[in-house]
């Protein structure tokens, strides 16, 4: 009971509508987070972009590593300081920090994976999230872009070049996704919509600039 109490009133303080249809939506956000969506684009990429498998399931993990974990951990600590007000981050201005902890932190994987020879398909992604990741910071200045919309175009538009099956899904995995932020009221139909075209637009420019595609 308790917990319906707190989405009610966490609904309330968004202006949504509470009831079941945002715990729902709720629900989605949480399962398609972008920590998770971005586990999830690496080893897409690492398993069917990389020949060998096992090589490709190597290359996953080390950038689980070195471009997932950092961001992550640094957002646990600075939330349970009481950095940002909630673990969406809803105060555009509170996102900043993140975003530019998260550059730093992809252009150094990115570094360390040109050092040691990364194929073109992991640098290609590795490029795309930088690209993503600066884009949205700059219009995170005066417009608050969905970074779970952009992590969602990421991971749909990366399956699609891999398999169509797979990239469905996930674009209509996307499509739910969408509906949930609107529905929270964390973003407008624009923001949304905003992040999935970014994305997707940044995954697909660095994959041909790096000749996969």
């Amino acid at each position: 009971m308790s917990s319906q109490n707190d989405l009610t009133a966490e609904a309330i303080q968004r202006g949504a509508a509470p009831g079941r249809g945002y715990a729902v939506a709720r629900l989605i956000s949480q399962v398609l987070h972008p920590v998770f969506l971005g586990v999830i684009s690496i080893f897409i990429v690492g398993l069917l972009g990389v020949e060998p498998r096992q090589a490709g399931l190597s290359w996953a993990l080390l950038c689980t590593g070195l471009q997932v974990l950092p961001p992550t951990l640094f957002f646990t600590i600075r939330l349970r300081q009481g950095a940002y007000t909630d673990d969406d981050i809803s105060v555009r201005s509170q996102r900043n920090e993140l975003y530019l902890f998260g550059i730093v932190n992809l252009v150094a994987g990115m570094v360390v994976l040109q050092l040691l020879g990364a194929p073109p398909p992991i640098l290609a992604m590795a490029a795309s999230g930088i690209a993503i990741s600066v884009l949205a910071w700059i219009i995170n200045l005066y417009w608050k872009i969905s970074v779970h919309a952009s992590s969602m175009g990421s991971t749909a538009t990366l399956a699609a070049l891999y398999s169509e099956p797979l990239g469905l899904a996930f674009w209509l995995c996307a499509l739910a996704l969408g509906w949930a932020r609107v529905r929270t009221r964390n973003h407008t139909p624009m923001q949304v919509v905003a992040g999935l075209l970014l994305a997707a637009g940044c995954v697909i420019g660095a994959f041909v600039a790096y000749g996969v595609l």
